[in-house]
């Protein structure tokens, strides 16, 4: 017998019907091809971005970073300490993809890290990309300024002028992309890092030329990191149970 005025415990859930809708679109965009490639430069653009705000944040200096057409991309940076820039880009990718899953969970947070995103993505494309239109990469320059410039500008829109659903799906949308994205990337790490006719340069063969730990090791460390913290935030923001008082 319950005394009176007390309230059973009980389970808060967030509404999930949008985030669900936005995580199965997430995984439809794979499947639309050119529809994708918009997404596709964000990822690039998270990722190069990682590099250099990690040479930053170590002391060092980022010159300029770089899309091209098939979805790579470059950053260029001087200095700083090279074991923590160096997976800067796919741990970056994945720990942002984390964040706006917990951010998600609010509609109200949702705008606003959209209004932040789009103001921070035009300010780092003018600052960073910009230089690559005046370097041997012209035309890879171009795309990378107009890409950064019209994505933050899509994204400073939404905040402003959407509904709180159209808003709140977007950033779903793009958590989820972007988690998606950042496991897709390092499976694809991994098999380079492990075939035998790689001739290019990965993060990973990087990171084992300073370190003389296989690519192989780096590639399989990235991923479990990966996986742990956007499963993490996963949990923490959709499945944790969440008791009312």
């Amino acid at each position: 017998m319950q005394a009176s005025g007390m309230q059973p415990p009980s389970v808060a859930r967030p509404s999930s019907t949008i985030p669900l809708l936005a995580a199965v679109g997430a995984f439809a965009l794979g499947w639309l091809g050119p529809l994708a490639f918009p997404f596709r430069l964000l990822t690039t653009i998270v990722h190069e971005l990682g590099h250099g705000l990690a040479a930053l944040l170590t002391g060092g200096a980022f010159v300029r970073f770089v899309v091209f057409p098939d979805g790579s991309g470059l950053a260029y940076t001087a200095g700083g300490i090279p074991w923590l820039i160096i997976p800067a880009g796919y741990l970056g990718t994945a720990f942002f993809g984390a964040v706006l899953i917990i951010v998600g969970r609010s509609p109200r947070a949702s705008r606003i890290a959209l209004g932040i995103i789009g103001a921070v993505l035009v300010l780092l494309t003018v600052r960073y990309a910009l230089p690559s239109v005046f370097s041997v990469h012209i035309l890879s320059g171009l795309l990378t300024l107009g890409a950064g410039l019209a994505l933050g500008a899509v994204l400073l829109g939404v905040a402003w002028k959407a509904t709180v659903p159209w808003a709140l799906g977007l950033l779903n949308l793009l958590a989820f992309w972007i988690g998606l994205s950042a496991l897709s990337d390092l499976r694809v790490l991994f098999q380079l890092s492990t075939s035998t006719g790689m001739t290019g340069m990965t993060d990973a063969h990087a990171m084992a030329q300073i370190t003389f730990l296989p690519a192989a090791f780096w590639a399989i460390l990235w991923v479990i990191i990966a996986l742990a913290a956007l499963g993490s935030a996963f949990w923490y923001t959709w499945i944790r149970p969440r008791t009312n008082p």
